[in-house]
């Protein structure tokens, strides 16, 4: 079930990556990435492409009234350079993801594959869904929705007759409170997240996400984190904008894959110190990375340990 958030938290992440100061109309944002992660026993190179369109805008300050649009697009392939028996070598991430926000309504529509046969391996190698949430509360510094999403996918709920429940009522619910100090957001949509940007106003800040899957936590390395540390060169009132600045970060992140057999499903994940630079239209960080492991369903797991990753994301907005 983590394929239907992960669309919705990439798409935010993506537009606040490469959103520009001054508001516009319409916009259009190619992206292109690269990440390789290099273990004691495996190399992966994962390539990807897509484009985002936003018209108007989709989270406006507090005060004033929403009526946005965004639809993203994004493709991802992982090459694995160490074969495993049994296991492809390549695999696809599809994300295609639509938001509108027309004043206190929110409407959702995502389609969401990462499989080794993307939407041709039946149910569990995708997810497509649809929600709608409200906002109940819109003040100057505190906002709460609360709706509901139905999905379609393989969720692992199985009726006597061996067949799998193909539905899926999720609920949605986003709490977001903002001061001069902080930033603080808790979200729900299958997942749990939790997002933070201490001292937003400060040239050296401190962001961070945590993600649980109640479904899915069978230990500690589960649970999923990215906690930065960084100087941002200007601030937002210079003439530059707030635009560059340098991080030092830990996180435990990696990729996880379905194939058409049920029972089998591929993941690597590791944690990882790392230093980035980001110059909004330009995202490049590395690190060192350890602990590494290698998932094979759910009870096979290989150890990697240790190695290194690096990752570039680029992005124009026009």
């Amino acid at each position: 079930m983590k394929k239907l958030y992960c669309s919705i938290i990439m798409i935010i992440a993506l537009q606040a990556a490469f959103a520009e100061e001054k508001t516009k109309d319409f916009s259009i944002t190619p992206v292109l990435g690269y990440d390789y992660w290099r273990f004691e026993d495996q190399q992966i190179h994962s390539p990807s492409g897509g484009v985002i369109f936003t018209k108007g805008d989709l989270f406006p300050p507090m005060p004033e009234e929403q009526n946005g649009l965004m639809i993203m697009g994004m493709y991802k392939q992982s090459w694995l350079m160490e074969d495993r028996k049994e296991y492809p070598d390549l695999y696809h991430d599809i994300q295609l993801l639509g938001i509108k926000a027309m004043k206190r309504h929110l409407f959702i529509g995502v389609l969401s594959s990462q499989a080794a046969e993307p939407f041709y391996g039946g149910l569990n190698t995708f997810t497509a869904g649809a929600g709608y949430a409200y906002e109940f509360i819109r003040k100057e510094n505190i906002s709460f929705y609360l709706g509901a999403a139905i999905a379609v996918s393989d969720f692992g709920i199985e009726f006597p007759n061996g067949t799998s429940l193909p539905v899926l009522p999720i609920p949605i619910a986003r709490f977001n409170a903002k001061t001069s100090w902080a930033d603080f957001s808790i979200e729900f949509l299958s997942n749990l997240t939790v997002a933070f940007t201490l001292f937003p106003e400060s040239k050296i800040r401190l962001t961070g996400n945590i993600m649980i899957d109640p479904f899915g936590i069978n230990d500690v390395r589960d649970l999923y984190f990215d906690t930065t540390l960084w100087y941002r060169f200007f601030s937002k009132e210079s003439k530059m904008g707030d635009f560059m600045g340098l991080g030092l970060g830990v996180k435990n992140a990696g990729i996880f894959y379905n194939l058409s057999e049920k029972e089998k499903s591929y993941g690597v994940n590791s944690y990882s110190a790392y230093g980035v630079l980001d110059m909004s239209f330009l995202r490049l960080s590395c690190g060192y990375s350890f602990s590494g492991r290698e998932i094979f369903g759910s009870d096979k797991t290989d150890k990697l340990g240790s190695g290194f990753f690096i990752s570039a994301m680029l992005g124009w907005q026009f």
